[in-house]
Protein backbone atom coordinates (compact mmCIF):
# COMPACT_ATOMS: atom_id res chain seq x y z
CA UNK A 1 0.00 0.00 0.00
CA UNK A 2 2.80 2.40 1.00
CA UNK A 3 4.79 1.41 -2.11
CA UNK A 4 1.83 2.12 -4.43
CA UNK A 5 1.21 5.54 -2.85
CA UNK A 6 4.89 6.45 -3.21
CA UNK A 7 4.88 5.41 -6.88
CA UNK A 8 1.75 7.47 -7.47
CA UNK A 9 3.33 10.47 -5.74
CA UNK A 10 6.50 10.23 -7.88
CA UNK A 11 4.47 9.91 -11.09
CA UNK A 12 2.50 13.04 -10.23
CA UNK A 13 5.70 14.99 -9.50
CA UNK A 14 7.20 13.83 -12.81
CA UNK A 15 4.08 14.83 -14.71
CA UNK A 16 3.79 18.25 -13.08
CA UNK A 17 7.45 19.02 -13.82
CA UNK A 18 6.55 19.01 -17.52
CA UNK A 19 3.82 21.64 -17.10
CA UNK A 20 4.19 25.45 -17.38
CA UNK A 21 5.29 27.08 -14.12
CA UNK A 22 1.91 28.65 -13.19
CA UNK A 23 -0.06 25.49 -13.93
CA UNK A 24 2.62 23.45 -12.19
CA UNK A 25 2.26 25.53 -9.03
CA UNK A 26 -1.54 25.24 -8.98
CA UNK A 27 -1.41 21.50 -9.66
CA UNK A 28 1.08 20.84 -6.89
CA UNK A 29 -0.94 22.99 -4.47
CA UNK A 30 -4.12 21.05 -5.30
CA UNK A 31 -2.29 17.76 -4.85
CA UNK A 32 -0.87 18.79 -1.45
CA UNK A 33 -4.31 19.94 -0.23
CA UNK A 34 -5.90 16.64 -1.35
CA UNK A 35 -3.14 14.60 0.29
CA UNK A 36 -3.49 16.57 3.52
CA UNK A 37 -7.25 16.01 3.50
CA UNK A 38 -6.86 12.27 2.95
CA UNK A 39 -4.35 11.93 5.80
CA UNK A 40 -6.61 13.98 8.09
CA UNK A 41 -9.65 11.82 7.24
CA UNK A 42 -7.80 8.58 7.96
CA UNK A 43 -6.46 9.98 11.21
CA UNK A 44 -9.88 11.18 12.37
CA UNK A 45 -11.51 7.87 11.42
CA UNK A 46 -9.00 5.90 13.44
CA UNK A 47 -9.24 8.35 16.36
CA UNK A 48 -13.05 8.16 16.34
CA UNK A 49 -12.99 4.38 16.29
CA UNK A 50 -10.46 4.12 19.13
CA UNK A 51 -12.21 6.77 21.22
CA UNK A 52 -15.50 4.90 21.02
CA UNK A 53 -13.85 1.83 22.48
CA UNK A 54 -11.97 3.71 25.23
CA UNK A 55 -14.64 2.91 27.81
CA UNK A 56 -14.57 -0.72 26.74
CA UNK A 57 -10.83 -0.90 27.26
CA UNK A 58 -11.13 0.80 30.65
CA UNK A 59 -13.43 -1.98 31.87
CA UNK A 60 -10.92 -4.62 30.86
CA UNK A 61 -12.89 -6.01 27.92
CA UNK A 62 -10.70 -7.49 25.22
CA UNK A 63 -11.70 -5.89 21.93
CA UNK A 64 -9.74 -6.44 18.74
CA UNK A 65 -9.15 -3.17 16.87
CA UNK A 66 -8.75 -3.66 13.15
CA UNK A 67 -5.70 -1.92 11.76
CA UNK A 68 -7.45 -0.47 8.74
CA UNK A 69 -10.20 2.06 8.16
CA UNK A 70 -11.51 1.63 4.63
CA UNK A 71 -14.61 -0.27 5.79
CA UNK A 72 -15.51 2.14 8.58
CA UNK A 73 -18.84 3.86 8.09
CA UNK A 74 -19.45 6.72 10.55
CA UNK A 75 -19.10 5.62 14.18
CA UNK A 76 -18.63 2.01 15.33
CA UNK A 77 -21.74 -0.08 16.03
CA UNK A 78 -22.06 -1.97 19.29
CA UNK A 79 -23.92 -5.24 19.89
CA UNK A 80 -24.62 -6.76 23.29
CA UNK A 81 -25.21 -10.50 23.50
CA UNK A 82 -27.60 -10.76 26.43
CA UNK A 83 -26.64 -13.36 29.01
CA UNK A 84 -27.86 -14.34 32.48
CA UNK A 85 -26.48 -16.33 35.38
CA UNK A 86 -28.14 -19.41 33.88
CA UNK A 87 -27.05 -18.64 30.31
CA UNK A 88 -23.48 -17.34 30.42
CA UNK A 89 -22.08 -18.85 27.24
CA UNK A 90 -21.02 -16.67 24.32
CA UNK A 91 -20.67 -18.94 21.27
CA UNK A 92 -20.16 -16.00 18.91
CA UNK A 93 -17.02 -14.42 20.32
CA UNK A 94 -15.90 -10.99 21.51
CA UNK A 95 -14.98 -7.75 19.79
CA UNK A 96 -14.49 -7.30 16.06
CA UNK A 97 -12.94 -10.69 15.49
CA UNK A 98 -16.23 -12.52 14.66
CA UNK A 99 -16.91 -9.98 11.87
CA UNK A 100 -13.39 -10.27 10.53
CA UNK A 101 -13.60 -14.07 10.48
CA UNK A 102 -16.79 -13.87 8.42
CA UNK A 103 -15.15 -11.42 6.01
CA UNK A 104 -17.98 -8.92 6.49
CA UNK A 105 -18.36 -5.92 4.20
CA UNK A 106 -18.74 -3.65 7.23
CA UNK A 107 -16.10 -4.08 9.91
CA UNK A 108 -17.06 -1.26 12.25
CA UNK A 109 -19.12 -3.49 14.54
CA UNK A 110 -18.15 -5.20 17.75
CA UNK A 111 -20.01 -7.67 19.95
CA UNK A 112 -19.63 -8.48 23.63
CA UNK A 113 -21.53 -10.24 26.40
CA UNK A 114 -20.28 -7.80 29.06
CA UNK A 115 -23.14 -5.46 29.93
CA UNK A 116 -20.91 -2.82 31.53
CA UNK A 117 -18.62 -2.49 28.53
CA UNK A 118 -20.26 0.81 27.55
CA UNK A 119 -21.12 1.74 31.15
CA UNK A 120 -24.81 0.94 30.56
CA UNK A 121 -26.45 -1.73 28.40
CA UNK A 122 -28.80 0.94 27.02
CA UNK A 123 -25.83 2.49 25.23
CA UNK A 124 -25.54 -0.44 22.83
CA UNK A 125 -26.97 -0.10 19.33
CA UNK A 126 -28.44 -3.61 19.42
CA UNK A 127 -29.14 -6.30 22.00
CA UNK A 128 -29.11 -9.90 20.77
CA UNK A 129 -31.34 -12.48 22.49
CA UNK A 130 -30.99 -16.21 21.94
CA UNK A 131 -34.10 -18.41 21.91
CA UNK A 132 -32.93 -20.51 24.86
CA UNK A 133 -32.89 -17.40 27.03
CA UNK A 134 -36.30 -15.95 26.17
CA UNK A 135 -38.16 -19.25 25.80
CA UNK A 136 -38.31 -19.56 29.59
CA UNK A 137 -39.42 -16.01 30.25
CA UNK A 138 -38.17 -14.46 33.49
CA UNK A 139 -38.58 -10.71 33.62
CA UNK A 140 -35.90 -10.20 36.24
CA UNK A 141 -33.33 -11.82 33.93
CA UNK A 142 -34.12 -9.47 31.06
CA UNK A 143 -33.59 -5.74 30.51
CA UNK A 144 -35.69 -3.69 32.88
CA UNK A 145 -35.52 -0.67 30.62
CA UNK A 146 -34.62 -0.07 26.99
CA UNK A 147 -33.51 2.80 24.84
CA UNK A 148 -35.92 3.86 22.11
CA UNK A 149 -33.11 3.81 19.56
CA UNK A 150 -31.91 0.31 20.44
CA UNK A 151 -32.74 -2.68 18.27
CA UNK A 152 -33.73 -5.84 20.11
CA UNK A 153 -32.85 -8.82 17.92
CA UNK A 154 -34.24 -12.35 18.29
CA UNK A 155 -31.88 -15.13 17.21
CA UNK A 156 -32.47 -18.86 16.77
CA UNK A 157 -31.63 -21.71 14.43
CA UNK A 158 -33.84 -24.18 16.31
CA UNK A 159 -37.13 -25.43 14.79
CA UNK A 160 -40.11 -23.32 15.77
CA UNK A 161 -42.57 -26.22 16.07
CA UNK A 162 -40.53 -27.73 18.89
CA UNK A 163 -39.74 -24.36 20.46
CA UNK A 164 -42.90 -22.21 20.57
CA UNK A 165 -42.70 -18.83 22.28
CA UNK A 166 -45.40 -18.72 24.93
CA UNK A 167 -45.36 -15.57 27.02
CA UNK A 168 -47.43 -12.69 25.66
CA UNK A 169 -44.72 -10.20 26.65
CA UNK A 170 -42.77 -11.46 23.64
CA UNK A 171 -45.30 -9.83 21.32
CA UNK A 172 -44.13 -6.33 20.43
CA UNK A 173 -40.75 -6.99 22.06
CA UNK A 174 -38.33 -7.58 19.17
CA UNK A 175 -37.42 -5.11 16.44
CA UNK A 176 -35.52 -7.53 14.20
CA UNK A 177 -35.24 -11.29 13.79
CA UNK A 178 -32.35 -13.52 12.77
CA UNK A 179 -33.18 -17.13 11.93
CA UNK A 180 -33.59 -19.71 9.16
CA UNK A 181 -37.11 -18.44 8.42
CA UNK A 182 -37.34 -16.78 5.02
CA UNK A 183 -39.29 -13.80 6.37
CA UNK A 184 -36.67 -12.94 8.98
CA UNK A 185 -34.86 -9.62 8.79
CA UNK A 186 -31.63 -11.61 8.75
CA UNK A 187 -31.97 -14.96 6.97
CA UNK A 188 -29.29 -17.59 7.48
CA UNK A 189 -30.37 -20.90 5.96
CA UNK A 190 -28.52 -24.15 6.53
CA UNK A 191 -27.78 -24.49 2.80
CA UNK A 192 -27.94 -22.27 -0.28
CA UNK A 193 -28.00 -22.71 -4.05
CA UNK A 194 -25.71 -20.71 -6.33
CA UNK A 195 -25.74 -20.27 -10.09
CA UNK A 196 -22.61 -20.73 -12.19
CA UNK A 197 -21.72 -17.04 -11.74
CA UNK A 198 -21.66 -17.48 -7.97
CA UNK A 199 -24.90 -15.60 -7.30
CA UNK A 200 -27.10 -16.89 -4.48
CA UNK A 201 -30.36 -18.08 -6.01
CA UNK A 202 -32.08 -19.92 -3.17
CA UNK A 203 -33.58 -20.16 -0.69
CA UNK A 204 -35.80 -17.27 -1.58
CA UNK A 205 -39.47 -16.44 -1.21
CA UNK A 206 -39.65 -15.80 -4.95
CA UNK A 207 -37.13 -18.05 -6.70
CA UNK A 208 -36.72 -17.92 -10.47
CA UNK A 209 -35.11 -21.18 -11.56
CA UNK A 210 -33.46 -21.23 -14.97
CA UNK A 211 -34.78 -23.48 -17.71
CA UNK A 212 -32.45 -26.39 -17.14
CA UNK A 213 -32.01 -28.63 -20.14
CA UNK A 214 -32.53 -32.28 -19.42
CA UNK A 215 -29.23 -34.09 -19.50
CA UNK A 216 -30.12 -37.78 -19.43
CA UNK A 217 -26.62 -38.65 -20.59
CA UNK A 218 -25.03 -37.19 -17.46
CA UNK A 219 -22.76 -39.78 -15.92
CA UNK A 220 -22.22 -39.70 -12.17
CA UNK A 221 -18.59 -40.27 -11.17
CA UNK A 222 -19.31 -43.04 -8.66
CA UNK A 223 -20.82 -46.47 -9.18
CA UNK A 224 -24.06 -47.19 -7.35
CA UNK A 225 -24.82 -50.70 -6.15
CA UNK A 226 -27.49 -50.20 -3.48
CA UNK A 227 -30.93 -48.64 -3.28
CA UNK A 228 -31.64 -46.41 -0.27
CA UNK A 229 -29.73 -45.29 2.82
CA UNK A 230 -30.92 -43.58 6.01
CA UNK A 231 -28.54 -42.18 8.59
CA UNK A 232 -30.01 -41.53 12.05
CA UNK A 233 -27.67 -39.32 14.07
CA UNK A 234 -29.82 -38.86 17.16
CA UNK A 235 -30.70 -41.91 19.21
CA UNK A 236 -34.17 -40.60 20.02
CA UNK A 237 -35.75 -40.39 16.57
CA UNK A 238 -39.36 -39.44 15.98
CA UNK A 239 -41.75 -42.36 15.99
CA UNK A 240 -43.28 -41.03 12.80
CA UNK A 241 -39.96 -41.15 11.00
CA UNK A 242 -39.22 -44.69 12.16
CA UNK A 243 -42.70 -45.88 11.22
CA UNK A 244 -42.33 -44.46 7.70
CA UNK A 245 -38.87 -46.00 7.35
CA UNK A 246 -40.10 -49.45 8.35
CA UNK A 247 -42.96 -49.24 5.87
CA UNK A 248 -40.63 -48.18 3.09
CA UNK A 249 -38.28 -51.05 3.91
CA UNK A 250 -41.19 -53.48 3.66
CA UNK A 251 -42.38 -52.26 0.26
CA UNK A 252 -38.84 -52.05 -1.16
CA UNK A 253 -38.40 -55.75 -0.44
CA UNK A 254 -41.31 -56.45 -2.79
CA UNK A 255 -39.05 -55.02 -5.51
CA UNK A 256 -36.04 -56.95 -4.18
CA UNK A 257 -34.47 -53.74 -2.93
CA UNK A 258 -33.10 -52.79 0.48
CA UNK A 259 -32.94 -49.67 2.60
CA UNK A 260 -29.99 -49.70 4.99
CA UNK A 261 -30.24 -47.72 8.23
CA UNK A 262 -27.00 -46.40 9.72
CA UNK A 263 -26.32 -44.87 13.10
CA UNK A 264 -28.68 -45.34 16.01
CA UNK A 265 -30.63 -48.58 15.75
CA UNK A 266 -28.88 -49.66 12.57
CA UNK A 267 -25.49 -50.38 11.03
CA UNK A 268 -22.74 -48.88 13.16
CA UNK A 269 -20.10 -46.56 11.71
CA UNK A 270 -16.72 -45.82 13.33
CA UNK A 271 -17.32 -42.09 12.81
CA UNK A 272 -20.05 -39.84 11.43
CA UNK A 273 -17.83 -39.08 8.44
CA UNK A 274 -17.59 -42.80 7.68
CA UNK A 275 -21.38 -43.02 7.62
CA UNK A 276 -21.54 -40.01 5.34
CA UNK A 277 -19.03 -41.40 2.83
CA UNK A 278 -20.81 -44.77 2.66
CA UNK A 279 -23.79 -43.01 1.07
CA UNK A 280 -21.92 -42.78 -2.25
CA UNK A 281 -22.78 -46.45 -2.79
CA UNK A 282 -26.52 -45.70 -2.75
CA UNK A 283 -28.84 -44.33 -5.41
CA UNK A 284 -31.07 -42.55 -2.88
CA UNK A 285 -30.76 -41.07 0.59
CA UNK A 286 -33.83 -40.59 2.82
CA UNK A 287 -33.88 -37.15 4.46
CA UNK A 288 -36.61 -37.12 7.10
CA UNK A 289 -36.16 -33.84 8.96
CA UNK A 290 -36.45 -33.97 12.73
CA UNK A 291 -38.98 -31.14 12.58
CA UNK A 292 -41.84 -30.23 10.26
CA UNK A 293 -41.33 -26.52 10.92
CA UNK A 294 -41.86 -24.07 8.09
CA UNK A 295 -38.60 -23.24 6.23
CA UNK A 296 -36.64 -25.67 8.41
CA UNK A 297 -34.39 -27.49 5.95
CA UNK A 298 -31.09 -28.56 7.48
CA UNK A 299 -27.83 -29.48 5.79
CA UNK A 300 -28.72 -33.19 5.83
CA UNK A 301 -29.60 -33.05 2.13
CA UNK A 302 -25.90 -32.44 1.55
CA UNK A 303 -25.27 -36.04 2.63
CA UNK A 304 -27.01 -36.97 -0.61
CA UNK A 305 -25.78 -34.23 -2.94
CA UNK A 306 -22.13 -34.54 -1.90
CA UNK A 307 -22.24 -38.27 -2.65
CA UNK A 308 -24.16 -38.04 -5.95
CA UNK A 309 -27.25 -39.61 -4.40
CA UNK A 310 -30.79 -38.34 -4.92
CA UNK A 311 -32.38 -37.06 -1.69
CA UNK A 312 -35.84 -38.31 -0.78
CA UNK A 313 -37.09 -35.45 1.37
CA UNK A 314 -39.82 -35.20 4.00
CA UNK A 315 -40.28 -31.99 5.99
CA UNK A 316 -42.50 -28.93 6.35
CA UNK A 317 -40.60 -27.02 3.67
CA UNK A 318 -41.78 -25.71 0.32
CA UNK A 319 -38.89 -27.22 -1.62
CA UNK A 320 -39.50 -25.06 -4.69
CA UNK A 321 -38.03 -22.18 -2.67
CA UNK A 322 -34.97 -24.15 -1.58
CA UNK A 323 -33.75 -26.77 -4.08
CA UNK A 324 -33.39 -26.96 -7.88
CA UNK A 325 -36.27 -28.66 -9.71
CA UNK A 326 -35.83 -32.38 -10.42
CA UNK A 327 -32.98 -32.67 -7.92
CA UNK A 328 -35.00 -34.49 -5.25
CA UNK A 329 -38.12 -36.56 -4.59
CA UNK A 330 -40.63 -34.89 -2.28
CA UNK A 331 -42.12 -37.86 -0.44
CA UNK A 332 -44.23 -35.81 1.96
CA UNK A 333 -47.47 -36.83 0.27
CA UNK A 334 -46.35 -40.15 -1.24
CA UNK A 335 -47.31 -43.44 0.38
CA UNK A 336 -44.32 -45.75 0.97
CA UNK A 337 -45.62 -48.37 -1.50
CA UNK A 338 -45.78 -45.81 -4.32
CA UNK A 339 -42.38 -44.40 -3.34
CA UNK A 340 -40.87 -47.89 -3.47
CA UNK A 341 -42.24 -48.30 -7.01
CA UNK A 342 -40.74 -44.95 -8.07
CA UNK A 343 -37.37 -45.94 -6.63
CA UNK A 344 -37.45 -49.29 -8.41
CA UNK A 345 -38.37 -47.76 -11.77
CA UNK A 346 -35.72 -45.03 -11.48
CA UNK A 347 -32.92 -47.47 -10.64
CA UNK A 348 -33.88 -49.72 -13.58
CA UNK A 349 -33.82 -46.73 -15.96
CA UNK A 350 -30.41 -45.01 -15.79
CA UNK A 351 -31.49 -42.13 -18.04
CA UNK A 352 -34.27 -41.28 -15.58
CA UNK A 353 -31.90 -41.49 -12.64
CA UNK A 354 -29.27 -39.37 -14.37
CA UNK A 355 -31.94 -36.76 -15.04
CA UNK A 356 -32.05 -36.08 -11.30
CA UNK A 357 -28.49 -34.79 -11.63
CA UNK A 358 -29.10 -32.39 -14.54
CA UNK A 359 -29.17 -29.46 -12.11
CA UNK A 360 -25.42 -29.85 -11.59
CA UNK A 361 -24.76 -28.21 -14.97
CA UNK A 362 -26.54 -25.02 -13.81
CA UNK A 363 -26.15 -24.80 -10.04
CA UNK A 364 -24.06 -25.71 -7.04
CA UNK A 365 -25.22 -26.23 -3.46
CA UNK A 366 -23.22 -25.49 -0.33
CA UNK A 367 -23.62 -25.39 3.43
CA UNK A 368 -23.90 -22.02 5.19
CA UNK A 369 -22.20 -20.88 8.37
CA UNK A 370 -25.06 -19.25 10.26
CA UNK A 371 -22.65 -16.75 11.87
CA UNK A 372 -22.61 -15.11 8.46
CA UNK A 373 -25.71 -13.39 9.78
CA UNK A 374 -23.40 -11.18 11.83
CA UNK A 375 -22.46 -9.46 8.58
CA UNK A 376 -26.11 -8.73 7.82
CA UNK A 377 -26.65 -7.48 11.37
CA UNK A 378 -23.71 -5.10 11.04
CA UNK A 379 -24.98 -3.97 7.64
CA UNK A 380 -28.41 -3.19 9.10
CA UNK A 381 -26.85 -1.22 11.94
CA UNK A 382 -25.02 0.85 9.32
CA UNK A 383 -28.26 1.44 7.41
CA UNK A 384 -29.48 4.82 8.58
CA UNK A 385 -32.90 4.30 7.04
CA UNK A 386 -33.50 1.08 8.95
CA UNK A 387 -32.18 2.49 12.21
CA UNK A 388 -34.54 5.47 12.32
CA UNK A 389 -37.61 3.29 11.72
CA UNK A 390 -39.05 2.04 15.00
CA UNK A 391 -40.98 -1.15 14.38
CA UNK A 392 -41.66 -4.32 16.33
CA UNK A 393 -43.05 -7.78 15.69
CA UNK A 394 -46.50 -7.07 17.05
CA UNK A 395 -47.56 -10.72 16.85
CA UNK A 396 -44.15 -12.29 17.30
CA UNK A 397 -45.47 -15.53 18.79
CA UNK A 398 -47.70 -16.10 15.77
CA UNK A 399 -44.88 -15.17 13.39
CA UNK A 400 -42.57 -17.73 15.01
CA UNK A 401 -45.14 -20.53 15.38
CA UNK A 402 -48.42 -20.31 13.47
CA UNK A 403 -50.17 -23.16 15.30
CA UNK A 404 -52.27 -23.01 18.45
CA UNK A 405 -50.36 -22.15 21.62
CA UNK A 406 -53.06 -23.68 23.81
CA UNK A 407 -51.75 -27.20 23.31
CA UNK A 408 -48.08 -26.23 23.16
CA UNK A 409 -47.67 -23.83 26.09
CA UNK A 410 -50.36 -24.24 28.74
CA UNK A 411 -49.51 -23.93 31.58
CA UNK A 412 -45.69 -24.07 31.58
CA UNK A 413 -43.76 -21.19 33.06
CA UNK A 414 -46.67 -19.06 34.21
CA UNK A 415 -45.61 -16.69 36.99
CA UNK A 416 -48.86 -14.75 37.27
CA UNK A 417 -52.49 -15.42 36.45
CA UNK A 418 -52.40 -12.94 33.55
CA UNK A 419 -49.47 -14.82 32.05
CA UNK A 420 -51.35 -18.07 32.49
CA UNK A 421 -54.23 -16.63 30.49
CA UNK A 422 -51.85 -15.43 27.79
CA UNK A 423 -50.67 -18.99 27.25
CA UNK A 424 -54.21 -19.98 26.31
CA UNK A 425 -54.02 -17.62 23.36
CA UNK A 426 -55.30 -19.40 20.28
CA UNK A 427 -53.30 -18.10 17.35
CA UNK A 428 -54.37 -18.40 13.76
CA UNK A 429 -53.85 -21.87 12.36
CA UNK A 430 -53.56 -20.43 8.90
CA UNK A 431 -50.03 -20.65 7.57
CA UNK A 432 -49.05 -17.00 7.58
CA UNK A 433 -46.06 -17.18 5.24
CA UNK A 434 -47.04 -13.82 3.76
CA UNK A 435 -47.02 -12.07 7.13
CA UNK A 436 -43.66 -10.43 7.62
CA UNK A 437 -44.66 -9.63 11.15
CA UNK A 438 -43.30 -6.13 11.59
CA UNK A 439 -45.62 -3.26 12.18
CA UNK A 440 -44.56 0.36 12.25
Amino acid sequence: MKHSLLCCFLEILTYTAMLPSKIRTVTRLFFLISLTGLVTYVGLAFYSFQTTFSSVMETGTSVYILNKTENFNSRPKSILLWTTSDHTENPIGEGQEPFIKQNCLFLNCFITSKKNSLKDYKNFDAVLFNLSLVKVWRKLNLPQDRSYNQKYVFHSMLPSNENPMCNNDLDNYFNWTWSYKLYSDIVTPFIEVLDLAGNIVAPNTDVEWSNMKSNDSFMIPVKKSKAVALYIKKCQPMLRRMAYSKELQYFLKEHHLEMDIFGCGGIKCPTAEDCRSIIENYHFYLVYEESMSEDYLTNEVMYAYDNFAVPIVISGVDYTKFLPPVSYIDAGAIHPDKLAAIIDYTIRNPSTYNGYHSWRSSYSIREVNHLRGLCDLCRLLNNGGRMVVHSTYETFRKWWFYGSLRERCYPKGAETFSELLSYINVTSKKKNSNIKGRYT
